[in-house]
């Protein structure tokens, strides 16, 4: 291997070509901007594309790094995965993320996408752990809710704030994404849930979610996770519902959300502080159909 390459690189038995593949791909996982066939794409607008796509909106040919990509995906630093109903060949997974962190530091600052502030640790930024189909929502949401009318102001049209990753005063995590709004409206929490079995932990963010002044935007991988997360909170007593969700394939986003807002108004005489939608709903949404999702929420007197 050459010697230019880190020190971190040999540990991990990773040469050139595979470095530059990881780059690519912590690139666009980033959001980062890439235009292929003569269109501006990015992992917050668009379904996420192979990796011999990818590339082409790269200064490198493909062909010449295959190898190292079916490298990566044989030694399992990649892997196939279905990121908004479309097959991709290039996930990190655990490993790869380490690998990422270990040897693409020095790259942090072209990888650094526009939301992160010089202090923040690069070059994955945001949660160093999270998946693809995690970081997509998060980023869409980031895109599209400060694009809300409440979200920023009309004479200056700037947001009255966001805040990607945000901790407390303790340095815990708490929601993936802030946004604040108008003092007419509650600011706003974006959580995003993925590949989570573990509806205990879900539990307990929800609960804890309650204690913040924000209303919250549960982004679910799947339609079927928010309605087994709101039926466990209905069997621990911790939320009512009217009726427990059942045939989960038969729930829209809207019919979720009009059963969580009817319940709470039934059970605990108030609005819900909770809207559902899933990374994929969310990518096919424009800044309208969110407005109208708010703005159903804040102003239905009934949920049918």
């Amino acid at each position: 291997m050459s010697s230019a390459l880190p020190s971190q690189a040999h540990f991990w038995g990773l040469r050139e070509p595979e470095l530059r593949v990881l780059r690519v791909i912590t690139y666009w996982f980033n959001g980062q901007p890439l235009e292929i066939r003569g269109e501006k794409r990015s992992i917050a607008t668009h379904f996420d594309p192979r990796l011999e796509e990818l590339f082409l909106g790269t200064q490198y040919d493909y062909e010449e790094h295959a190898h190292a990509h079916d490298r990566l995906l044989s030694n399992g630093f990649l892997q196939e995965e279905y990121v908004c109903r479309r097959l991709i060949d290039w996930g990190p997974t655990q490993q790869g993320l380490r690998s990422i962190r270990d040897c693409l530091t020095q790259h942090s600052k072209e990888l650094q996408p526009e939301w992160a502030s010089d202090g923040d640790e690069g070059p994955l930024y945001g949660d160093p752990n999270e998946g693809v189909v995690h970081r997509k929502g998060v980023e869409i949401a980031g895109r599209l809710l400060p694009l809300i009318p409440w979200a920023y102001d009309i004479e200056s049209h700037l947001p009255y704030g966001v805040e990607w990753y945000p901790t407390n005063g303790q340095g815990q995590s708490c929601h993936d994404l802030h946004v604040d709004t108008n003092e007419m409206s509650d600011n706003i929490g974006v959580e995003v849930i993925t590949n989570s079995n573990n509806l205990d932990h879900l539990v307990k963010k929800w609960k804890r979610f309650q204690h913040e002044d924000r209303i919250t935007l549960w982004i679910f991988d799947n339609r079927s996770t928010a309605c087994k997360m709101f039926n466990e909170l209905d069997k621990r007593e911790e939320f009512f519902l009217d009726s427990r969700f059942n045939n989960y394939g038969n729930w829209s986003a809207k019919s979720i959300n009009h059963k969580i807002w009817r319940s709470s108004q039934k059970f605990r005489n108030q609005r819900a502080y909770d809207i559902v939608q899933t990374v994929t709903g969310l990518l096919e949404s424009d800044e309208e159909i969110i407005y109208d999702l708010f703005d159903e929420h804040y102003n239905g007197d009934k949920y049918n």
